[in-house]
């Protein structure tokens, strides 16, 4: 499959490239007075096709990803779920008809819009008893401490501020129990040989102009290879888990290293002092 995703993405930057140095140069401009890149706003102005986007740029592995995701939770009859960064609902969607027997599914994105358009999806799928989803802050959730059993996060961390602060909130909202698990999907910078050079060329020259050019926002998807050129390092991250109160159960790489799956448990309070 990765060798698959390779191929795909030399055809696609050939094709792409002089795209993206005419967008630069004579189409695409910037917006003026935009919301801060990565916030709720930003993501509301690409709602409508960011679904259509996410396929497209990542040759259509995205969704093998969020399942492999999903997979990681070791879900269990009556575990509360929550997806944080839940955009439209694609992961929380995948937990609820793998795990029929879940007690609830709650999603949470800064975007009304997005979760407009899961909100959508769901009822067309007649899962409106099994998700939930709301309007929210992952560094300002509204349950109490200890609500959650598992824990997701698909391409969203990146896009907190105060990725510190999040991780804290989330460690307050899991449960203290060597069964609860915390699973934070991530694009990163590829690092290594020639697979991995190829892979930063499709990162940085093809997926933005691929997103800029089927959404018509340009420096929203030039945001995306910037946040993830800025994105700790998968050691870095790992420490900042722990430092949070999560330790590593493992850390998974996809597409030559350009996405990560980190996969925790809360330290329990007796290890922590």
């Amino acid at each position: 499959m990765e060798w698959r995703a390779v191929a795909m993405a030399l055809v696609v930057f050939s094709a792409f490239h002089g795209m993206a140095e005419e967008c630069e140069q004579d189409v695409c401009e910037f917006s003026s007075g935009s919301p801060r890149l990565g916030s709720g706003a930003m993501f509301d102005k690409i709602a409508s096709r960011y679904d259509l986007i996410n396929r497209v740029m990542s040759l259509g592995m995205d969704q093998w990803w969020r399942s492999w995701l999903v997979s990681s939770l070791d879900i269990e009859e009556n575990d509360q779920v929550l997806d944080l960064a839940t955009g439209t609902a694609d992961v929380a969607i995948m937990i609820a008809q793998k795990h029929p027997g879940v007690s609830l599914v709650s999603g949470v994105d800064p975007s009304e819009n997005m979760i407009n358009i899961g909100r959508r999806k769901i009822q067309d799928l007649g899962l409106d008893t099994s998700v939930v989803l709301t309007v929210g802050d992952a560094t300002d959730l509204r349950w109490m401490t200890s609500s959650y059993d598992k824990i997701s996060m698909a391409f969203g961390i990146r896009n907190i501020p105060d990725r510190m602060a999040a991780l804290k909130e989330i460690r307050r909202v899991i449960k203290p129990e060597m069964s609860s698990r915390l699973a934070i999907l991530e694009f990163g910078e590829p690092e290594g040989g020639i697979i991995q050079a190829a892979a930063r060329v499709f990162i940085h020259n093809v997926v933005p102009v691929i997103g800029a050019l089927l959404s018509g926002k340009w420096s929203e998807y030039m945001h995306l290879e910037r946040s993830i050129k800025e994105f700790p390092k998968t050691e870095d991250f790992a420490d900042m888990l722990a430092q949070a109160g999560f330790y590593i159960v493992k850390i998974e790489k996809f597409a030559f290293s350009a996405v990560t799956l980190f996969i925790c448990s809360p330290v329990p309070v007796a290890r922590r002092e």
